[in-house]
Order: structure tokens, then sequence, then C-alpha cells
């Protein structure tokens, strides 16, 4: 090969090398967290219930439609609200009238990894009733399906993420509540013609509580135990959630005490949530 024409293949592999380093991996996956971008998601979520008290069961329904706002501010930082809210209640909570405007735009500050790992900063007061409708659950913290830690998604791929809340306040509230997440991406899908990788999920959950009574020393203590199960579509290009649909069930009781004797009230809950 001649000088000249070794230089110009040195020179055609060299922009080779560079367009080919300009384009982004095709399963690098993780979610976009740009400064001054707001998601906006559409929530629709109704719970199913059973209380099974002294006097037989009481089973109730609540249902909540909403419009979930995410603003990125730079790093990890996010502020979470509710931009629109309305709510339904029937059964034994028929009588529960919460006001859904002591939710609109109360902040919930977040810290958001590049994974989709949420952490709750600091939640805003709430009243007991709007408390109730905000804590749905699932809630913000697992808002966005995990993606793998290897930064890359493919068909085929499995992975397990951890998440565990645990908060107290001065009022002697406490909460923890820990998820077990099984992932798997079952393979590609297109939504508006975007491509989206699909992701299935399959949840251990378990949530306890204590919250002190007005009739004080009388407190209760929720411990619960279920599993969920959901699909979500991921656009990889856009490092965008496009959707999720769960359904779970929740199991256990509620104990109150400080009494003679404790009191348990079994529980059981149903529910099926989207986020498009």
């Amino acid at each position: 090969m001649s000088a000249r024409a070794l230089h110009r293949f040195m020179t055609a592999a060299c922009v080779s090398l560079s367009a080919a380093s300009a384009l982004p991996a095709q399963n690098a996956a993780e979610y976009a967290r740009s400064a001054g971008d707001t998601l906006r998601y559409h929530n629709v979520t109704r719970m199913d219930g059973n209380v099974r008290g002294a006097a037989g069961d009481a089973p109730f329904t609540l249902s909540r439609d909403a419009t979930f706002a995410f603003v990125f501010s730079g790093g990890d930082a996010v502020t979470a609200f509710y931009e629109t809210l309305a709510i339904e209640a029937s059964g034994a909570l028929g009588g529960v009238k919460p006001n859904a405007e002591e939710l609109i735009r109360a902040p919930f500050r977040l810290r958001m990894e590049p994974n989709g790992h949420v952490a709750t900063v600091k939640a805003p007061d709430l009243p007991r009733t709007a408390r109730l409708i905000a804590e749905l659950p699932p809630g913000f913290d697992d808002f966005f399906p995990r993606l793998p830690a290897t930064g890359t998604v493919r068909a085929g791929m499995t992975w397990v993420d951890t998440t565990v809340r645990n908060e107290s306040d001065s009022t002697g509230r406490k909460i923890y509540q820990r998820r077990i997440n099984h992932y798997r991406a079952t393979g590609d899908s297109v939504i508006k013609g975007k491509s989206a990788v699909v992701i299935s999920q399959h949840t251990e959950v378990r949530i306890t509580s204590a919250n002190p009574m007005q009739q004080a020393p009388y407190i209760s203590e929720l411990s619960l135990t279920g599993d969920e199960d959901g699909v979500s579509l991921f656009s990889v290009r856009d490092g965008r959630l496009i959707s999720r649909d769960r359904k779970g069930e929740l199991r256990g009781a509620v104990t109150y005490k400080g009494g003679d004797e404790p009191w348990v009230v079994p529980q059981t809950y149903h529910y099926h949530r989207t986020d498009t």
C-alpha cells in the first residue's frame, strides 16, 4: 500500500470511529434528568379493601384520578406534586370526605438517581385524610421502575432492586416500607412511533406503621405484606418512562394497643394502578 493510499485509509478509519463514538449505545439505559424539565403522568388508582371488625366485614373502595408532575432541578433533585386530583370513596369510607385541595401542589422533595431509584427527602405536612390519599401504595418512592445497575438493558435481562423507606416525625408517627423488585426485560415495542423496552415486574411488599391516637395512650400499629405485578414501557432513546401498569394485594392487620388487651383488626387490600 502506497503512502498516499495508507493516508486515505487512516483518514477514513478515523472519521468512521468518530461517527461511531457520537452514536448512543443501543442498550444504554438511564433516566434523563435535565434541569428545567417537567414530566407529567396521568394516574388512575383504584383500591378495594376490607376491614374485619367486631361488627363484621366493612368493605370499601377508594379511587384516585390525578396528574403527577415531576420538576427536575439538576443533578438528583426533583420536586413532585399533584397538579390535579379527584377522589371518590364508598362503602366503609363513604363518610370520609378528603379535601383534594390540601394536596394540590404540596411539594414532595425527592432525590432521583440515574437508574430511577427515588428517595423522599422531605414530604409535606398533611392532615390525616390527605395523607391517606397521598400514601396509597405504591408511592413516589416507587413511581419509576428501576433500571439495571449496569446501565444497559436488553431483552432477557433480569435484575433485582430493594428499596426501603423508614420515616418518623415529632408526633410519634412511624412508617416502614420495604419493596423487593424482581425485574425482567421481556422484549421491545413501539408506542406512538417511539421504540420502548418492555419491563415486567414482580414485587414483594412489606409495610408497617405506628400512629398515636387522639385517645392517648392508645396507638395503632399496622402490619401488611403482599405482592405486586406489573409491566412498564421505557424509552431508551429519550430516557423516559412511557407508561406503567400494576396490580397488587396486601394482607395484614391493625393492632390497637393501650388498653387491657390489644385489639386486632384484620385487613385486606387489592389495588390496580396505571400511570401514562
